[in-house]
């Protein structure tokens, strides 16, 4: 969870610019993008090649062989990150995609050694 909330506020509060727009919300407790069970199920998967970040802003399926409740563990997460994606976008006037998309950048850059994250080109690479 730490590592989340502090890529997420890092991303947020040192601001991202995007077509002129500075984007800064504050993340607060109920903001945060995940549980902490889902957090460590996810970071387990992580570690295991199962999931990996995207540049869409989502965590995505390495693989199609992924148990259920790491499927859960996953839409929750994802599920978390795309409202504060769309509030974010609301109050910046801009498209959630753009939010997305440039937590994604941070997030598929600030991934750890060994962890995957998938690029533009759609192929899987492991960081590191």
């Amino acid at each position: 969870m730490k590592f989340m909330q502090k890529t997420l506020s890092a991303i947020f509060v040192a601001g991202l610019v995007f077509a002129g727009v500075v984007v800064t919300p504050a993340l607060t407790p109920s903001t945060q993008a995940q549980t902490i069970s889902a957090k460590a199920r996810v970071d387990q998967a992580k570690a295991q090649g199962l999931v990996g970040e995207q540049l869409d802003g989502y965590i995505g399926f390495v693989t199609s062989d992924v148990s259920a409740d790491i499927r859960a563990a996953v839409n929750e997460i994802n599920i978390k990150r795309k409202s504060i994606y769309t509030q974010t976008a609301r109050a910046k006037k801009v498209s959630v995609s753009t939010i997305a998309g440039l937590t994604g950048e941070k997030l598929t850059a600030k991934a750890k050694t060994g962890e995957k994250v998938k690029l533009g080109d759609g192929v899987w690479r492991v960081v590191g």
